[in-house]
């Protein structure tokens, strides 16, 4: 019998534009797909318009355009496939296989262009800037969508655990700790997310050092800025908490803030939040230029945002799913191969070799499930 990850795998076959998602907390995944190839622009500032998955590279902070997969069908874990399966056994199958070769750079250049970095933070150029590199992965054999999908799920329950393909870019994967926006009813909520360690299963009590915690306070202040400049001055915060996030944890802030103080705002909200300065830095602009100059490779959709939107994912009631995430933790996919994406935030009082070595905790949130698979 067959199941909703394996009916995703089925999509991907046939070169169609598809999602298949969890949420945090939940153990259910539901599937996003289009009955043609072509996928939605999306004006990011008139989101409020759009309906389906939403995906948007890090260039969309320039461009202000997303892609939009059309929820032409959206299938749950528990419903009938067999109208789909019809479906899609009319079409011919496709190589999905547009995995494109990024830059890696050594762990000596890293540690050059991260000093490169603090020099320009030391000389109060800037407060912050988030520097990533890409670590590519030869497998040994073709990963199988729907274990990858059920490992991440069962190891990061309390991570965005996504998979999406689309047929010009390939296919796309992660566990993304960090929301963007979320709307639950009356409250809508983001959060600051930064300061990074790494934890194991002995030893869970977290010690925050001052460079953590400022890092963390810088994006606080940020949202605080971005909420006062919509007019916004009632909101509710919980933090500071340590969030732990597979094997690493963060510092985090929520935010709270009441739903109809963002109606036809909410696409100046996101296009204020994205990059947040836990992907990019501050001031975001200056962070954006310096991050093009240092970095040898091009983001993509590390960085970006993803998630449902607007989407009616029952026939029981009219709820909607609002929630989409910073694309964080996440990979490109090939046939056997990975490119993982990783950053760190940097400030004039960063240490260049543990700033690597941060990277190599988070890869080891994609790594060690691949490599084990």
């Amino acid at each position: 019998m067959q199941n909703v990850l394996e009916i995703s795998n089925l999509v991907i076959s046939k070169g169609l534009p598809c999602a298949i998602y969890s949420l945090p907390g939940d153990d259910k995944f539901t599937l996003v797909f289009q009955n043609n190839s072509t996928t939605n622009k999306i004006e990011i500032i008139d989101i409020k318009s759009a309906s389906g998955f939403i995906i948007a590279d890090f260039e969309s902070a320039q461009t202000g355009l997303a892609r939009g997969i059309k929820p032409d069908n959206i299938l749950n874990e528990n419903d009938n496939f067999e109208n789909v399966v019809a479906f899609l056994s009319t079409l011919p199958k496709t190589n999905y296989d547009n995995y494109s070769e990024n830059i890696s750079i050594s762990k000596q250049d890293y540690i050059d262009r991260t000093s490169f970095l603090i020099s320009k933070l030391a000389n109060n150029e800037l407060k912050k800037v988030v520097f990533s590199r890409v670590i590519p992965k030869n497998l040994s054999k073709e990963l199988h969508i729907p274990s990858l999908l059920r490992v991440m799920r069962d190891k990061y329950p309390d991570a965005f655990i996504n998979l999406f393909h689309l047929p010009d870019e390939g296919i796309w994967f992660g566990a993304s700790p960090e929301t963007l926006i979320r709307i639950n009813g009356d409250t809508t909520y983001t959060e600051a997310l930064a300061g990074t360690k790494s934890v194991d299963d002995n030893k869970r009590d977290i010690i925050w050092t001052k460079k953590e915690k400022e890092e963390q306070r810088m994006v606080s202040l940020y949202i605080e800025s971005l909420l006062s400049e919509l007019g916004i001055s009632k909101y509710d915060t919980s933090g500071n908490n340590t969030h732990i996030a597979g094997n690493v944890a963060h510092i985090q802030t929520i935010f709270k803030i009441n739903t109809a103080s963002l109606i036809e705002k909410e696409g100046r909200f996101i296009v204020g939040l994205h990059p947040t300065p836990a992907v990019c830095g501050l001031p975001k602009a200056d962070a954006y230029l310096l991050i093009k100059k240092a970095e040898q490779h091009q983001r993509r959709y590390y960085a970006g945002f993803i998630g449902p939107w607007q989407l009616k994912t029952s026939d029981i009631d009219d709820n909607k799913v609002s929630e989409l995430f910073v694309n964080l933790r996440c990979a490109e996919l090939g046939k056997t191969k990975i490119n993982v994406y990783v950053g760190g935030g940097i400030t004039a009082s960063s240490n260049p070799h543990d700033e690597y070595q941060e990277t190599v905790h988070k890869s080891k949130t994609l790594l060690s499930v691949v490599e084990n698979l």
